[in-house]
């Protein structure tokens, strides 16, 4: 099966590859879990805050503590939306590792199905082979024993008589 081996060096190849690119996907979706996780504790942080100071506020604050709220208020939210371009862009990288992997599991699956197709090729002509030589041996037979040079032992449409072969010694 030595005309397979460039096909299973390319089988090889495409499976390296496809696991390469399942060490990406998961890589990527890991990064983007860990994106939006962070995102979120971003805003528990936030809300949980929010309320803290809410019940301060009730109380009474100066003027310098609401300004202070607000500027970490302020930093926060922009720690979120920096968080949230994270996310889109783990989230980009995930979907472009998804479609690689794709890619690279129907390649392997193409290379797979050639070699299958390729193997059966192979075993349809060896029988084909087979039976041509078969077909040719049974023919020089019959034309073997057309000719006469081959007995025929008691088979049908043979010349002998059956006092040939019986003897005369009593």
């Amino acid at each position: 099966m030595t005309a397979l081996k460039p096909l299973t060096t390319l089988l090889e190849c495409a499976e390296r590859e496809r696991d390469d690119a399942r060490t990406r996907f998961e890589r990527a979706r890991v990064a983007h879990q860990a994106a939006t996780d962070q995102a979120d504790a971003l805003r528990a942080w936030r809300s949980e805050y929010a309320q803290r100071w809410q019940t301060q506020f009730q109380t009474g604050g100066s003027v310098e503590i609401v300004r202070c709220y607000q500027d970490f208020m302020s930093r926060l939210g922009q720690a979120i939306a920096e968080q949230d371009i994270a996310v889109e862009r783990a989230r980009n990288s995930l979907e472009a590792a998804r479609s690689i992997l794709q890619v690279r599991e129907q390649r392997v699956g193409a290379v797979d199905q050639l070699i299958d197709r390729r193997r059966r090729e192979t075993v349809q002509a060896e029988n084909r082979r087979e039976q041509k030589a078969t077909d040719e041996q049974a023919s020089r037979l019959l034309a073997a024993r057309a000719a006469g040079n081959m007995p025929n032992f008691g088979m049908t449409g043979g010349d002998e008589h059956p006092t040939d072969f019986v003897s005369t010694t009593t």
